[in-house]
């Protein structure tokens, strides 16, 4: 039973000016909403937020779980303590339950400018400020997050005037570190803040100053005919000359040398000079220039291509040392690339997922597409998909290590010092090295040389028994079944006792015989095994 302990009030929100949230939601598909709202009406909320302690044997994935996992909290907005699918460790947000829907999680707020958010990569990679006033939840956070469910982001704003607004996007997904934190998905746009946004034309900035100087009258400070108490401006360092801002760069008694990005992606800086194919004219750090795309490197006029990680142990090898979820570029994948679960921390690090079965919330029991394309997020239950797969075991020779968690949740292993599996014009067959490891026998060896078998693509070769439908679950299975002793995966018929395969780890999670997830003798526990993993690495 979940519990929660009041630790101490936070009374710092009577002038949120912007807050940034996101959520998960109730529905079949989850979402994420990054909020920024900032009001001058907001409630204090003093009284009424505290800080949780729960006392769970597994930490809720987010805001909106805890919701659902903890009905005492009687939805309290406050800090609480959440462990995203894969994230190594638990970590503090503040959940908020004040926007008119539960379960917000916070990931970034500005009140009054007491942070200064002009940080370095890694502060923005690991998250500062402080959760009751302002702060950067952290990208690396945000990764996880967005990477285990379908998310909304929803961004609320309140203007110079009081006016408050909102902008939504309903599918909002971020990459790790090893593809720079890029959005990855934000989806269709959505909220009320069309009558309220405006944006400021090149290098121009929306502050409250009323001083712009022209390059015309270079040392004069013009105050502007405008009122309003903030608006678009040349800000210190450009000047107006008709009615766009240029860098200054050099200033006689005129204007003569210049910055601007063009639309059609020239950078105007004395001489005109094209940017690389592979970079943006774009503005960084109040400077217009030429800056390469993400994955290639250079001066932005010559960008030369990252070399790309082709698996995890890849990745571990450029020192990063984290579980989570990174982007890989196998060969066949160096222009798109696909995600995968790296085990940085276990067994020397490097490993690449490729399944996972913890709990029974993923249906395994497929057709033949759904296999070959891989299915669920590489953070929780999933299947790599037999494409990826075969793409990554042809680049190097590696090794297979299964993970198996029995119903007593005694814990082992097998070890296989090759594996790799042919294309889809091969039926994926599968090959494997020498056996090794605790788990009791050589179960998953018996299927090297057999083709993958869905119960919508029967390639067993068996007569009058299709194996995938037989145990529940896709599989390398033989083409042949056996007739022995009656054992927990055996069905009987025709006067024996029968089974396709000694191993099949993606049966149904709930049976705890041959349509369930076995491994022969596994200990006495072959049937209803509670937890699977395969994942490979690069032998040597």
């Amino acid at each position: 039973m979940c519990t929660y302990t009041c630790q101490s009030d936070i009374s710092l929100y009577k002038e949120l000016s912007k807050r940034l949230r996101f959520r998960s939601t109730n529905h079949i598909s989850f979402y994420i909403q990054y909020q920024t709202k900032a009001s001058a009406d907001v409630p204090d909320q003093s009284s009424s937020s505290s800080y949780f302690l729960f006392q769970s044997t597994e930490y809720p994935k987010d805001c909106q779980e805890i919701l659902r996992a903890c009905s005492n909290t009687k939805n309290a907005s406050g800090v609480y303590t959440i462990k995203p699918a894969g994230f190594p460790e638990p970590f503090e947000v503040y959940c908020d339950n004040n926007l008119g829907s539960d379960g917000w999680t916070v990931i970034q707020r500005r009140t009054n400018g007491f942070i200064n958010f002009n940080r370095n990569w890694d502060d923005y990679k690991h998250g500062f400020g402080f959760l009751g006033s302002e702060f950067w939840l952290g990208n690396e956070q945000t990764a996880y997050l967005t990477n285990q469910k379908k998310y909304q982001l929803r961004m609320d704003f309140t203007n110079a005037v009081g006016h408050s607004y909102h902008v939504t996007f309903d599918d909002f997904r971020i990459a790790d570190e090893w593809s720079q934190y890029s959005i990855q998905s934000l989806g269709d746009e959505g909220g009320n803040a069309g009558p309220f946004i405006e944006w400021c034309p090149s290098n121009t900035r929306f502050a409250n100053s009323t001083c712009e100087r022209r390059c015309t009258e270079p040392n004069t400070c013009i105050p502007s005919a405008s009122m309003e108490s903030g608006r678009c401006i040349c800000p210190d360092g450009y000047m107006i000359q008709e009615r766009t801002a240029y860098l200054i760069v050099s200033v006689d008694a005129l204007y003569k040398k210049r910055e601007v990005c063009l639309i059609d992606n020239r950078l105007i800086h004395e001489d005109d000079y094209q940017c690389s194919d592979d970079a943006t004219c774009q503005e960084r750090d109040g400077v217009q220039r030429c800056i390469c795309n993400d994955r290639f490197e250079g001066d932005g006029i010559t960008c030369i291509r990252k070399e790309p990680r082709k698996d995890c142990y890849e990745i571990y090898n450029t020192g990063i040392h984290i579980d989570g979820v990174y982007t890989i570029y196998p060969s066949g994948w160096e222009e798109s690339g696909f995600q995968v679960y790296c085990e940085m921390s276990t067994d020397g690090g490097g490993w690449t997922v490729l399944q996972r079965r913890r709990s029974d919330s993923v249906n395994f029991y497929r057709v033949w597409n759904a296999y070959k394309d891989g299915f669920e997020s590489p953070s929780g239950d999933h299947w790599l998909g037999n494409d990826k797969i075969h793409d990554l075991t042809t680049q190097k020779t590696y090794q297979l290590k299964v993970d198996l968690t029995d119903s007593a949740d005694s814990q082992y292993y097998a070890l296989y010092s090759r594996f790799s599996i042919g294309d889809e014009d091969d039926k994926y067959t599968l090959t494997l090295g020498t056996f090794s490891g605790n788990a009791g026998y050589n179960s998953m060896g018996l299927n090297s040389g057999d083709p993958f078998s869905t119960r919508d693509r029967d390639n067993d070769g068996t007569d009058n028994c299709n194996c995938a439908q037989r145990h529940q679950g896709a599989w390398w299975y033989p083409h042949r079944y056996y007739n022995d002793n009656n054992n927990c995966f055996k069905w009987y018929g025709s006067g024996y006792y029968r089974h396709c395969t000694y191993a099949n780890l993606n049966g149904d999670f709930q049976y705890s015989d041959y349509r369930g997830i076995f491994w022969y003798k596994l200990s006495g526990n072959d049937c209803g095994i509670a937890g699977t993993k395969m994942r490979i690495r690069p032998v040597g």
